[in-house]
């Protein structure tokens, strides 16, 4: 429990810093567990479609989560506690008996097949915020020896919540300049692209994507997601999205898709689709873009597969030129001779980017960027 005001302005301070710095999320979770006399902090984020594209459950085995999503536990008619956060008004706290009687909790299929046997059978929760395709919330989950939350320890949960809304709406807004940042690369570039979250939701895109999206040629832009004319090609991009927000399990060239958006129209061309996985983020919590979502057009192959390296890898112009020039074949003497620098200092930007692709070897490097 809260012993006094200076540990609970320590607790504020802790949430604090995790939005400005987008670490220590989890330290500050399981300090509110403990400042609420309960077993578990988390902070969850739930897609428009059910998905959990974020949850930090604190003091819980590491395959509860993804037991959690199997179960369906991010879609609120299956789990009356997210049905509960997504009808409550923001910052509102709720405890069990505010959304469910215990009748209905002994009937509930998710409380008996799932919450009870995974000892998490009390909650204390608040919907921290509400953006577009995606709900934030913040709970406190206690076990059976700590039963329902009290009222002295729900007041500081209730007390605490405006400051973790508030960390959390700082880290987005100091992310959000990343998707910005991503669009303007491939807009120096001319290059259509789209820049999507973990929903799947569109957060930059270039003006050549903002023409193409209105161009009439089988792709748009409907209530913030990209939307193919045919339903099949929905779909197909959807699943593509949904994959690279998912992101890959070990380093290595970034997952892409290539999908085929028809117009319907039998007198124009098929567009191409490149749907590309960002390099994931260190930090537990994070708003970072996910997915790139480039169409293929005038630009060269080469060209193109430049800006998917200093998008995708961070890596400078100088740095991508290289390695393409390593995945044709040609030697660092033989590039460092055409950019008329010493071959040192092309050996020094080969270390930098075998460093930013995650491949300890230039065969390695070569054999994941011809991947794309």
């Amino acid at each position: 429990m809260i012993r006094n005001d200076e540990h609970w302005l320590g607790l504020v301070d802790k949430f604090q810093a995790a939005g400005v710095s987008g670490t220590g999320w989890y330290e500050a979770l399981t300090a509110l567990a403990h400042g609420t006399g309960s077993q578990h902090g988390q902070l969850i984020c739930i897609g428009d479609d059910a998905t959990v594209p974020i949850d930090i459950l604190t003091d819980i085995d590491p395959a509860f989560h993804d037991a959690f999503v199997a179960e369906g536990g991010g879609d609120p008619r299956v789990n009356p506690r997210v049905r509960a956060g997504m009808k409550a008004p923001l910052l509102d706290v709720l405890a069990e008996s505010d959304f469910i009687s215990p009748e209905e909790y002994k009937r509930d299929r998710h409380y008996q097949e799932f919450v009870i046997p995974n000892h998490v059978p009390y909650i204390c929760l608040s919907t921290l915020d509400r953006a577009p395709g995606m709900l934030t919330g913040l709970a406190v989950v206690r076990n059976e020896r700590q039963g329902h939350i009290s009222e002295p320890e729900r007041a500081i949960f209730a007390s605490l919540a405006p400051h973790v809304r508030a960390a959390v709406r700082t880290q987005a807004a100091l992310e959000g300049n990343g998707a910005a940042l991503l669009a303007g690369a491939m807009e120096a570039l001319s290059m259509p692209a789209f820049v999507c979250d973990r929903t799947g939701t569109v957060r930059e895109l270039t003006p050549a994507a903002e023409r193409l999206a209105t161009a009439n040629r089988g792709l748009q832009l409907k209530e913030g997601r990209l939307r193919a004319a045919l339903a099949s090609d929905t779909r197909e991009l959807e699943d593509a999205i949904g994959a690279a927000a998912t992101g890959q399990a070990r380093p290595g060239a970034p997952l892409m898709r290539t999908v085929i958006v028809r117009s319907g129209e039998h007198d124009l061309a098929p567009m191409v689709l490149d749907v590309i996985a960002l390099p994931p983020q260190s930090t537990e919590f994070s708003f970072m873009p996910r997915v790139l979502v480039v169409a293929r057009g005038g630009k060269g192959a080469l060209e193109r597969k430049a800006a998917i390296l200093q998008t995708a890898y961070g890596m400078t112009s100088a740095e991508s030129d290289i390695a393409l020039q390593l995945c044709s074949g040609k030697t660092p003497e033989i590039i460092a001779a055409a950019r008329k620098v010493a071959v040192g200092t092309v050996r020094a930007q080969i270390k930098a980017l075998l460093a930013k692709a995650g491949a300890k070897r230039q065969i390695e490097l070569v054999a994941r960027l011809n991947q794309l």
